[in-house]
């Protein structure tokens, strides 16, 4: 007859064989969802009138042309009906404004660029918007041509051309060196895409 000593140990390794399935869903889990590092805040959330431009159903980007003429790129987010969308509609658009998760010192006055390594890890990065929305990420290497302190926003315009990103700066530190800019400058950057989602019928009389 088995001794107490080996009937504890055989129900131990049942406890154990039974137990370690329940234990790696969980484990499963952690690895799949990495903690986010790149986050679009509910500030940088704008709502504005505008008019269509152009629309490129292959990448879901979006020009508009606001009242005073200034243009600003979105992509569409995943409830946007782009079907029910065409150049010359007036709409009211509301769309989380591209955020720097990356900003070079100015390159015009001597600043050497980022290095490859750090852009990289900040192209990586997951990035969400406010209600789990992914937004797509990307490098923007261009013009400064516009600077807002109060609003800690920079106006970049991409050295191949393009319409201009007008970009938050949300982290404190690099909000700080904001003055170190300068209309002119040429700088790097990682920022999040300016994403749309909410694009509505506005009358037309706005215009």
């Amino acid at each position: 007859m088995p001794s107490r000593s080996l009937r504890a140990a055989a129900l131990a390794a049942v406890v154990a064989a039974v137990a370690l399935p329940l234990m790696l869903p969980a484990r499963a889990f952690a690895q799949a969802n990495p903690t986010l590092e790149n986050v679009v805040p509910e500030a940088a959330a704008v709502s504005f009138a505008a008019k269509i431009r152009s629309i490129d159903p292959a990448t879901r980007e979006i020009v508009l042309v606001g009242r005073e003429g200034n243009q600003v790129r979105v992509i569409a987010g995943p409830v946007v009906h782009l079907e029910r969308l065409k150049p010359g509609d007036t709409v009211n658009v509301k769309y989380y404004r591209s955020v720097a998760f990356l900003v070079s010192a100015p390159q015009s006055s001597g600043g050497a660029p980022p290095p490859p390594a750090s852009i990289t890890a900040a192209l990586a990065r997951p990035t969400e918007a406010p209600g789990g929305v992914g937004v797509r990420v990307i490098k923007v290497s261009g013009l400064v041509v516009g600077i807002d302190p109060a609003a800690q926003t920079v106006d970049l315009v991409p050295a191949g051309g393009g319409g201009v990103y007008t970009v938050e700066v949300t982290d404190p530190e690099r909000a700080a060196r904001l003055s170190q800019l300068h209309v002119g400058d040429t700088v790097t950057a990682v920022v999040s895409e300016a994403l749309a989602i909410s694009i509505s019928p506005a009358p037309k009389s706005w215009f």
